[in-house]
């Protein structure tokens, strides 16, 4: 097949783009052409994955990117008042190019915006049948939005299928959205050749400056965007947890954002500087070395957070993966499919307002690392047994067959 997938793509950070791009690489692998149309290059600093374009990983087997210009030049941003980057104009306008170009049979677009309704008009103006999948966050803060919700509903209705999972199917029924054209498909699983225990782990030196770092220190880590909700997310109890423990321990923060000013502040007012390690993020296929660095792999996010209804973190997953143990919030333990994982044996979980039991937990890692390895090896064996990229891969390659086949049949 040869598919538009109209999307989020490294260097962008993020579970959208990260997904992305292992579906592309297992798509390719499997033969099929996948062309990558994106706005990725065009992606802020502070949410900017570092990678070097020419690294053969970034384009896998099979695997076309073309993104939007991030020139800063008056032709790839003509001159208009109101100013605006106009990624939804853009991104159709590259989009209907490269469907004619490559004559390219269907289009996934995934997140609502720009994407979905770019690839819409694209939809809309060649005829190339459209699929869309969401997240968790635009459904939850774009779709309601009083400016975006009238576009959007007649997008969804319109469109030739819906990729969700089975919590909101019930959502785009009630939408009206035909039950033919609803498809049900778990989130991307995790890459298991690509990211498993054998992987060598990542080297800090290059990263370190003033902090206690030394070869075998135990290493906590944090990954994921620091946004005007990064409170739910629980940093603040981490940071005063891990103010806590005497021992040496590093606290890696793989974190970047419009917030990261306040949680640096944060760090400083909890005097552990010294402890702290801030990273820029990196491309999805470096995160297996990454995360077999760490003694711990924490993720935090609570109940008063704006997107854990609507969204399942898969760095917990890709952590365990690669023979790692996890510290995660009860909210998080509560969801699939990490609800499967056998508490203080494949996963551990706290309530991430417990300030004194986070930091009781990660001093027990700390003082023996062994523990986490124990826990680490148990998680990879309890997730080994899920759905395979592979298996998800050829999943998806069904949902397009379907649509391309009512298509025909029209």
């Amino acid at each position: 097949m040869k598919i538009c997938i109209i999307s989020k793509y490294p260097p962008i950070e993020g579970g959208v783009s990260s997904r992305v791009y292992w579906l592309a690489k297992a798509l390719g692998e499997r033969g099929h052409k996948v062309h990558v149309v994106t706005n990725s290059l065009e992606v802020e600093d502070e949410y900017r994955e570092e990678l070097d374009l020419n690294d053969p990983n970034f384009m896998p087997k099979n695997v076309y990117v073309h993104s939007t210009d991030p020139s800063p030049t008056l032709e790839a941003n003509p001159s208009h008042i109101p100013f605006s980057k106009m990624y939804c104009e853009k991104l159709a306008s590259l989009a209907i190019e490269i469907i004619e170009e490559y004559n390219l049979e269907l289009i996934d677009s995934r997140y609502l915006v720009p994407y979905s309704i770019s690839g819409y008009l694209a939809k809309s103006l060649v005829g190339t049948p459209q699929i869309i999948s969401h997240a968790g966050s635009d459904l939850q803060r774009l779709y309601p939005s009083p400016y975006l919700n009238c576009l959007l509903e007649k997008v969804l209705k319109n469109v030739d299928g819906i990729i969700t999972n089975s919590s909101k199917a019930p959502f785009f029924a009630n939408l009206g959205v035909p039950s033919g054209k609803i498809f049900i498909q778990p989130q991307t699983p995790v890459d298991l050749q690509a990211f498993n225990p054998k992987v060598a782990p990542f080297d800090l030196t290059a990263y370190v400056t003033n902090q206690n770092y030394f070869q075998g220190i135990p290493l906590i880590a944090y990954i994921g965007k620091i946004t005007h909700h990064f409170e739910t997310k629980c940093l603040p109890e981490l940071l005063k947890a891990c103010s806590m423990i005497n021992e040496d321990f590093l606290l890696v923060l793989m974190a970047n954002g419009n917030k990261i000013a306040e949680l640096k502040a944060l760090v400083k007012s909890e005097n552990i500087v010294e402890k702290v390690l801030f990273l820029p993020f990196f491309s999805p296929w470096m995160m297996p070395s990454i995360l077999k660095s760490c003694t711990c792999v924490v993720n935090l996010e609570g109940a008063s957070s704006p997107t854990l209804d609507y969204h399942v973190p898969t760095t917990p997953m890709e952590a365990m993966a690669t023979g790692r143990c996890v510290l995660m919030s009860e909210e998080l333990h509560e969801k699939e499919p990490y609800n499967k994982l056998e508490e203080d044996k494949e996963v551990l979980v706290v309530n991430p307002k417990d300030v004194n039991k986070i930091k009781e937990t990660l001093e027990t890692l700390i003082r023996k690392p062994s523990i986490a390895e124990d826990i680490g090896a148990n998680s990879l064996k309890a997730i080994s047994q899920g759905e395979s990229i592979e298996g998800y891969a050829e999943k998806t390659t069904q949902i397009y067959r379907s649509i391309l086949n009512t298509k025909k049949a029209k």
